[in-house]
Parts: structure tokens; sequence; C-alpha cells
């Protein structure tokens, strides 16, 4: 009876939602119906958080203000709630690929075995050069996905999938970049910085860099000791994907935005390094609002790239 007199939620589309300590990210996106129709970003929020006790209650108030309520939701996990793994796959059958992988990752992981939620994606064939295939395992704790399932039950969303931050940063690149040719997409944060090397769409190679770039790092007496740091590690990353992983060089790295330095931080880049670095633009592939400005952007980064997953999209 509640069922049939309760009000249908008419809105469409797919909300990406993040979460960490300080606050919560949503990102409400729309496609149209023929294939190659721009996305729209109709809307992007974020809510301080003073506790981690107000979590609910402030995603349920986010749900209502956007009137997203019933709509499909991709979360995307922070770094804190999972590892990641490049290993080589086991040579067993498709049907016993997931208890193998966990078997061999079981010593690698600051859980039980029996405790952890493991899922995995494939690094693309052209990269073994002869070798054996290589895969991605990630991993969590069961019950924190128990507990993300409940959270975002308990707002009035509806779970679709639950992603990681590298796999939401592929599906910007793949969505916003030309990448035959390959591109390197960082995202630069005072947290640590993420880079994702791609080709056609698909993630060969995926690194955290521990470098922290604060909103005001390009004005402090140490930045050009801590972008050469950057710099090296970034090289160290390309030099892999072309020796091993027999790449053609990358092109293009570009960075996605940030809150006030965008443009500075890629022209800081370009003078040291051979590849020339751009910023992402996130209006050149999407409608995007107004009010959706590059600080909201930066912030609502990995909402945005949780809302723009596809069916198709290789998963965690």
């Amino acid at each position: 009876m509640f069922k049939l007199f309760s009000k249908k939620n008419s809105v469409s589309g797919l909300l990406g939602l993040s979460v960490s300590d300080e606050r919560v990210m949503l990102a409400h996106l729309t496609r149209g119906a023929t294939a190659g129709d721009y996305p729209t970003l109709l809307n992007c929020a974020q809510q301080a958080l003073e506790s981690a006790g107000q979590l609910r209650e402030v995603l349920a108030a986010q749900v209502d203000a956007m009137n997203v309520d019933g709509l499909a939701c991709n979360y995307v996990l922070s770094p804190r709630d999972y590892n990641l793994y490049l290993i080589e796959a086991p040579a067993v059958e498709a049907a016993e690929l997931s208890s193998a992988v966990r078997w061999k990752i079981k010593d690698l992981l600051d859980m039980p075995a029996e405790d952890a939620v493991i899922d995995i994606f494939p690094v693309p064939e052209d990269a073994f050069q002869g070798r054996s295939e290589m895969l991605y395992a990630v991993a969590a704790q069961k019950s924190r996905i128990e507990s993300v399932i409940e959270l975002v039950s308990r707002s009035g969303l509806k779970l679709q999938s639950i992603d990681i931050p590298e796999l939401a940063m592929r599906n910007i690149s793949n969505e916003l970049l030309s990448d035959e040719n390959g591109v390197a997409f960082l995202d630069l944060r005072k947290t640590g910085s993420t880079m994702n090397l791609s080709k056609n769409g698909r993630l060969y190679l995926t690194r955290k860099i521990n470098t922290p770039l604060d909103a005001n790092v390009m004005y402090s007496r140490d930045w050009e000791m801590q972008r050469d740091r950057l710099v090296l590690e970034v090289q160290r990353s390309l030099d892999y994907y072309e020796s091993q992983m027999g790449q053609n060089p990358i092109s293009q790295i570009v960075i996605a935005p940030r809150p006030t330095d965008s443009h500075e931080m890629a022209g800081s880049l370009s003078s040291v390094m051979s590849v020339k670095v751009s910023v992402a633009d996130l209006s050149t592939a999407m409608a995007i609002s107004d009010a959706v400005d590059l600080g909201t952007q930066h912030a609502c980064l990995m909402a945005i790239g949780g809302a723009l997953r596809t069916e198709n999209a290789e998963h965690a």
C-alpha cells in the first residue's frame, strides 16, 4: 500500500558519490538517448562533515536537496578503503580465477583473506610483451563494503556499483580525452596524487604518488624541489609503460582541474618535462551548469568519475 501511494521520482541518470573524512561529494549526470551525445552534469555538490557521526544525516539531506531520491548510485571508495595490487594472473580456468587470486594475494593483505572482498580487472593483452598475463586485484574489508551498502540504502539511493578512484579517473579520461595514442592523466592533491596511463579507453598502469600538492604549493619555498620529485615519479611511470609494457611514448600529459592554480601548475610542469602538460577541461565533453566552478569540479572529481561509469566499464 505504501508503494502504491508513494510519490514516484522521475529523475533519471546516475549519481556519483564519494565520501572523505571532511566532506560528502555528489555528482548527478545524465546521458542522451543517442550514442555520442554529450553527457550533462546537472548538479554537483559537496557538504562538509563536522564528524563521522553526521554522515548519514548529511547524505540524506543532500539527496533530498538535490531531488535524487531513488536514483541509481555508483559509490567511489576513498583510498583508505581498499588496496590495489598489480599481479601475475594465475594460470587457471576463468571460473577459478577469483579464488586463485584470493589465494595468491592472501599474504599481502592487511586482513584475514576470509574477511576481504576481492575483485579484479585486466591489464590489456598487448602490455604483456610475451610475459605472463597481468591483472589488478582490489581488496577491501567486507565490513567496509557492507557499511557502504547500508549507507547508500538508508539515504534513499539505489546502489548500482562500487568503484575505486583509479577507475573513476579512467571514466573521466575516456570521456574527455583523445587517447588513441595514449594519455597520462594526473589528479594532484594535498593528500597525494594518482596517475593513470591509458590508451583507447583501457587502463594500462595506475600509480599513487605521495608528493603532497596543496592549493598553495606553488607559492612555497620548496616548490621546485616538490615539482622535481613529482616529475621524477611521473617519468618513472612513463618509462615503465614504454619499456616494460612495450607501448609507444605518451604524447600528452593532462592534469585534473585544481581549485585555483590549474594552468600555472601545468605550465610549471611543462617547463621541466619533454611532453607538454595541459589541464582537463570537463566542459569540452559534457554540458556543465555554470554553478559548478573549478573548485567544485576538483572536490567532486571522483563523484563525477563515478557518475560517468558505463555498463561496459572495467570494474572493481
